[in-house]
C-alpha cells in the first residue's frame, strides 16, 4: 500500500565499489592548501622553476581532499557521502560509488594531492591545515 515510502529508503546497489580493488584502502592529503575565500580552498606546490603553483578544485574535489584524513577506507567513505545525502535530504545518485572512485582517483593521479595506503596514515604536520599566511 505504501510502496513508494518504501522506495525512497532504498540505498542503490553500488555494485561499482563491491568490486573496485583498492576500496579497502585509506587516503590521505599529501598537498599544502590554503583558504582562497569561506567557500574554496586552493593547493600549492612548487613548480621546477620553484614558482609557485595554485589549483582551485570543483565542489566535490575539494570535500574529497579535504575529508582524506588517512583514517577511512574508499568503502567506509561511501557511507559517510551517504550520510551527507542523507543529512541533506537530498536523493542519494545511484553512481555515488563510481563518481566517488573516480574523484579519489582524479585526486591522486591527476593533482598528486593524495595517496593510498594499506594501513591508517597520520596526515604530515605539513598538510594537516591551512598553510599560515
Amino acid at each position: 500500500m505504501f510502496s513508494f515510502l518504501k522506495k525512497k529508503r532504498d540505498l542503490p546497489e553500488f555494485d561499482f565499489i563491491k568490486s573496485y580493488s583498492e576500496k579497502e584502502k585509506y587516503f590521505v592529503r599529501t598537498k599544502k592548501w590554503n583558504w582562497l575565500n569561506p567557500e574554496q580552498i586552493t593547493l600549492l606546490e612548487k613548480d621546477s622553476d620553484g614558482k609557485i603553483k595554485m589549483t582551485t578544485m570543483d565542489y566535490w574535489h575539494q570535500e574529497m581532499f579535504l575529508d582524506a584524513d588517512g583514517q577511512k577506507t574508499i568503502s567506509e567513505y561511501l557511507s559517510v557521502l551517504i550520510n551527507q545525502f542523507k543529512d541533506s535530504k537530498m536523493e542519494i545518485p545511484s553512481d555515488l560509488d563510481k563518481f566517488m572512485v573516480e574523484t579519489l582517483l582524479s585526486l591522486k593521479t591527476d593533482l598528486n594531492a593524495i595517496e593510498f595506503s594499506d594501513k591508517p596514515t597520520e596526515i604530515k604536520t605539513e598538510f594537516r591545515n591551512p598553510i599560515k599566511e
